[in-house]
């Protein structure tokens, strides 16, 4: 299975369809949330509707699609996420075989709108999270290549990455910091933050049993 990985869009709507237009071989899509922006909605719109719009971009290619909301994405999107049959976050799915866990939101100094404590992301990755399944996560785990910022501190996820090292998911996919992009392992779980999508950057993953194999893309200006 190749997998279409992306994460924070921030309402670039544009860039989506650059980066589909692009990567025409491949099965699923995983988005791993702020698909909007809290501080850079149009005017008329609200960050719901802005979501819809480019949920609608995403499936419009009609392929399977799993999705979670970012620390920027009001908690009500999950609505809109099952609404569309794409929610994975505080839940499982299975796609061709592979099972999928999610969690999204993110901690962070800045009071976003969605922000769940390292409890409530244990709790639920513990109730769900088995060997071998791929975990979505807006978070990124911590002391990895991913969560590190500019200052070059870690501010990742303690409780992703007890998950990680506890349950062994085979991959493991999160966003969020967005200087951060780059592929990395914890223990043997390969690791994957495509970077910001409004940025034009994104990734993909192809497993195949237990092979992972990760490219990180950016879209042709």
């Amino acid at each position: 299975m190749r997998i279409l990985v992306i994460s924070d869009i921030h309402g670039n709507a544009g860039v989506v369809d650059k980066a589909l237009g692009e990567q025409k071989e491949y099965d699923a899509v995983l988005c791993l949330g702020d698909l909007t922006d809290m501080y850079n909605t149009p005017q008329g719109f609200s960050q719901t509707d802005v979501a819809d719009i480019i949920l609608q971009k995403i499936l419009s290619q009609g392929k399977p699609t799993l999705c979670i909301p970012g620390n920027h994405d009001p908690y009500e999107i999950i609505g809109l996420l099952n609404e569309y049959g794409v929610n994975l976050h505080n839940n499982h799915k299975t796609i061709d075989g592979i099972k999928f866990v999610g969690f999204g939101g993110a901690a962070t100094p800045f009071n976003t709108l969605y922000e769940p404590t390292e409890e409530e992301t244990l709790a639920s990755l513990t109730k769900n999270t088995t060997a071998g399944v791929v975990l979505a996560t807006h978070m990124p785990p911590k002391e990895t290549k991913l969560d590190m910022i500019d200052q070059g501190k870690h501010v990742g996820s303690a409780a992703i990455r007890k998950i990680i090292l506890e349950k062994k998911p085979l991959f493991a996919a999160s966003g969020h910091i967005h200087e951060a992009a780059g592929i990395d392992k914890l223990g043997n779980t390969v690791l994957m933050n495509p970077g910001p999508l409004f940025e034009g950057k994104y990734g993909t993953v192809d497993i195949r049993g237990k092979e992972v194999k990760c490219e990180l893309k950016t879209t042709k200006h």
